[in-house]
């Protein structure tokens, strides 16, 4: 695979993590056991047989001495009793100094890390109680950290979860850093931006996937290529059809229409009427087919500065007009806007006008309909509610899908779907949006159309 650099596996990447983790752990407790030797060799820190030598080199002292206390090692309990076994001197409690001669008594010399020894005197015996273990050897470090071997252990615990969670990290880091690679690789395929090189990573895995996505992506680079020339090819038949139909068309309209002078019967009329009708209909759909195409099509709008305040009001006037053929009460609320705004003033037209129609078609007979305008830093917004039916909750997510057609419009010839296809490409085409909502004062549908100014 050409641009593929050198590259490993997964399992020998891991592997990698885990014979430097087995590194840093054996340097790590290299580290701790030097420390620690080299604290016992300064006397920072008394080694665990401390307390046993002290009292083993101050054992002759301890039998003899008058009072003990003054040669016992400091560190150590004891608890000094007469041959009669009463208690003469201790640095205890005397029920801790009574347990002392009880263990004595029983061979129990051992409890945990606590050890029990005995020294005979002239006229009784000595019982000192000693830890095993290694201390600090201030005294102040001694009282709050007694057990200086269980610090160094948790101490070395703390340092080894550190270090799972930083080589857990660089191990992540690493994948993720590959991971990008591919992420990028189906992101553009995904969005159908097949015009690309194909980067690899250092993971054979991963460069396997991406492999086979270079693979896919050529064979649907070809694929769409082919469909878009075929799609093109349908869009300009379905043009020149649709343009050749209304040569035809208009010869019959205008037979009709001359027939209409001559002195008919009223069957004859009734007919001829009939045809004027159906006729009127046909351009209807082939108007609306020519809008499909026109929208359909990757063509570049025109941008120009437009009159804000003319082109809103052809829209008012031409929404009167709409509404006057079907008793509709028509009203509009502009807003301040700015003077002009930039847009393909056709498409913007239609695409609004469509919205309109719509409304006109689906407010009933002294109905209401609201024309607002009004604009921000950087939109233009022609919002139109009406008091017809709203719309429904499929509706509001799929009334501008291509062909949709809501339950109640069926029989209808015209619908929300159709008109808002059309005006959501146009307004697409502008940087915008559309938005569906059920208007709260009106009570019927709102649309609202953002064109980016």
């Amino acid at each position: 695979m050409a641009g593929i650099r050198k590259q490993k596996s997964i399992s020998k990447i891991f592997a990698g993590y885990i014979i430097l983790f087995c590194v840093i752990t054996a340097v790590l407790v290299g580290f701790y056991s030097i420390m620690f030797i080299m604290f016992i060799n300064s006397g920072l820190i008394l080694p665990a047989n401390y307390y046993e030598r002290s009292i083993e080199t101050q054992r002759e002292a301890i039998s003899k001495a008058d009072k003990v206390s003054d040669v016992m090692p400091s560190g150590c309990s004891y608890a000094v009793y007469d041959a009669k076994g009463k208690l003469m001197e201790t640095n205890v409690s005397d029920d801790k100094a009574t347990d002392m001669m009880n263990r004595i008594k029983n061979n129990k010399t051992i409890d945990g890390k606590k050890l029990y020894k005995y020294i005979e005197r002239k006229d009784g015996i000595c019982i000192v109680q000693y830890r095993l273990n290694a201390e600090f050897a201030n005294e102040t470090l001694r009282r709050y950290l007694p057990n200086c071997e269980v610090m160094y252990n948790y101490s070395f615990i703390v340092v080894f979860i550190i270090e799972i969670f930083i080589i857990s990290r660089l191990f992540r880091k690493r994948l993720n850093k590959e991971m990008d690679i591919l992420k990028q690789t189906t992101a553009k395929v995904a969005m159908e931006n097949l015009d690309f090189n194909v980067q690899y990573s250092g993971i054979t895995e991963i460069n396997d996937v991406i492999s086979a996505l270079d693979k896919m992506k050529e064979e649907l680079s070809d694929s769409l290529k082919k469909q878009w020339k075929i799609e093109e090819a349908r869009k300009s038949q379905i043009s020149a059809l649709a343009h050749d139909i209304k040569t035809p068309l208009t010869i019959i309209k205008g037979n009709s229409e001359l027939l209409n002078e001559l002195d008919l019967t009223e069957a004859q009329k009734e007919f001829n009427d009939s045809i004027l009708k159906e006729s009127g209909n046909i351009e209807f759909y082939i108007k609306l087919l020519i809008d499909i195409n026109k929208s359909q099509q990757s063509q570049s709008i025109v941008k120009e500065s437009i009159n804000s305040y003319e082109f809103i009001n052809d829209i008012i006037k031409q929404g009167e007009f709409l509404c006057l053929n079907k008793n509709v009460k028509f009203a509009s609320d502009v807003k301040e806007v700015s003077e002009t705004f930039n847009g393909d003033i056709s498409c913007v037209k239609r695409a609004v006008m469509n919205v309109l129609s719509n409304a006109v078609q689906y407010t009933p007979k002294r109905g209401r309909i609201l024309f607002s305008v009004y604009n921000d830093d950087k939109y233009m917004h022609f919002i139109i509610e009406d008091s017809g039916r709203g719309f429904s909750k499929e509706e509001l997510t799929m009334a501008t899908e291509e062909f949709y057609q809501g339950d109640k419009s069926r029989n209808s010839r015209d619908h929300y779907g159709m008109g808002l296809y059309i005006a959501q490409t146009f307004v697409n085409k502008h940087g915008g949006i559309i938005n569906l909502s059920n208007s709260e004062y009106l009570g019927g549908a709102r649309v609202e159309l953002t064109i980016l100014k």
